[in-house]
């Protein structure tokens, strides 16, 4: 099974696992018997301790919920390679979708934030120069400025400064979008692209399987027809509020298990603890089976929280949650398979998973009420009263 985010599995039973401090009540069990070694089963308060960078990833993950997917609009894009917030010009200037001539174009503008993704018709492959295979890849960032202004004049600069690295380059118009600023080498198979839409620049690096520039013109302008709905119907934080947007939005992280003490002030961060609301949960959406993606859009999930080694999911009900989690159990590909849960979590479900020369990975799902969680590590035992903790916490979080 592959996913958006590297998701995998997990199940749960409707019974739930714990009940609120340890008050049992019918169909629950005492949460104080569970052994969740040391991991705190105490909510955090995630408003103490707020960082000066996390406005701006907050803002970021704001953005993930309105940034195209590539295979919403070519189906072939199959594969993710890669999607992240950039929250830092040099970041972004990293990025493949931008030129890295063009960190002194973004902090000039005062570019605030980013939200980058990227999608291939094939596994990527580190080791292989994308140019050097015939896959088809499109990758979509979107940058944050201060103002219409500002993003129409880094559309205009970004395009400048990286049309300018190389004498062959050559303008290309893109259909229907007159005002978007385009470029390619000719023999070669990719093309760059920029275009304003209020206060984000839209950035594309797409590559074809052959040169074929009236295709590559085609394609990007593709994406902007179904990136702009989208930027219509989001509204960018006033960039003076921007460092007083809440850090748990959806109540989710504060129900995710943080490994360490209790009310730790943990930084915000895309990758290890955030909130990913609406929209923009999509990102952990399972892409295969076709079974276990049904499952998550019957289970209408609205929100994930991610943690570090935990990854917690608020579905419409208990039966949905329950039935995803079913669903994956159901579904375990050839490389995993069941192993011991933790003792008196009803419902819990726990799997090994091989994945070539790597060591085995242990990964079990609980689930309390609409909510359903997965935590991870290489040592079964430790997952275990994770996946305890957080069963616990769930309850306690009530």
């Amino acid at each position: 099974m592959t996913a958006r985010l590297a998701l995998v599995a997990l199940t749960a039973l409707l019974a739930g696992c714990g009940a609120v401090d340890g008050a049992a009540t019918a169909g629950e069990i005492d949460v104080r018997a569970l052994d969740v070694g040391g991991y705190t089963t105490a909510p955090a308060e995630i408003e103490v301790g707020r960082k000066p960078t996390d406005g701006p990833i907050l803002e970021g993950l704001r953005m993930a919920g309105a940034v195209v997917f590539p295979h919403e609009v070519d189906e072939s894009l199959t594969d993710s390679w890669g999607t992240d917030v950039l929250d830092t010009p040099r970041r972004t200037a990293d990025a493949s979708a931008i030129s890295n001539v063009n960190l002194e174009t973004l902090e000039r503008h005062g570019m605030i934030v980013g939200f980058d993704i990227a999608e291939g018709n094939r596994a990527f492959d580190s080791a292989t120069p994308t140019i050097e295979t015939d896959a088809r890849v499109t990758r979509v960032v979107l940058l944050r400025f201060p103002g219409d202004e500002a993003a129409e004049a880094a559309a205009r600069d970004l395009e400048a400064t990286d049309f300018a690295v190389s004498p062959d380059n050559q303008a290309v118009p893109i259909p229907g979008y007159p005002a978007a600023h385009a470029h390619w080498r000719p023999g070669i198979k990719t093309i760059g692209a920029t275009f304003a839409h209020g206060e984000i620049a839209v950035s594309l690096f797409l590559q074809h399987p052959t040169p074929d520039v009236d295709a590559l013109a085609q394609r990007v302008a593709d994406v902007l027809d179904a990136q702009i709905p989208l930027l219509d119907a989001f509204t960018p934080t006033a960039p003076d509020q921007i460092a007083e947007l809440p850090r748990d939005p959806d109540d989710m992280l504060r129900r995710a298990l943080i490994p360490g003490p209790a009310n730790q002030q943990i930084a915000i961060s895309s990758r290890e603890f955030a909130s990913w609301s609406g929209r923009a949960t999509l990102h952990y959406r399972p892409n295969e089976p076709a079974e276990l993606s049904a499952a998550w859009d019957n289970g209408e999930v609205d929100s994930v929280a991610h943690s570090y080694s935990t990854t917690l999911f608020r579905f419409r009900d208990p039966d949905a949650a329950t039935r995803f989690g079913d669903t994956w159990h159901d579904t375990l590909s050839a490389s995993a398979h069941p192993v011991p849960v933790p003792e008196g979590v009803p419902g819990a479900h726990c799997a090994e998973r091989r994945a070539g020369t790597a060591p085995a990975l242990t990964r079990c799902y609980v689930s309390y009420r609409g909510y359903g969680a997965f935590v991870s590590g290489p040592e079964p035992t430790s997952v275990r009263r994770q996946a305890a903790a957080q069963c616990a916490l769930l309850a306690n979080a009530q």
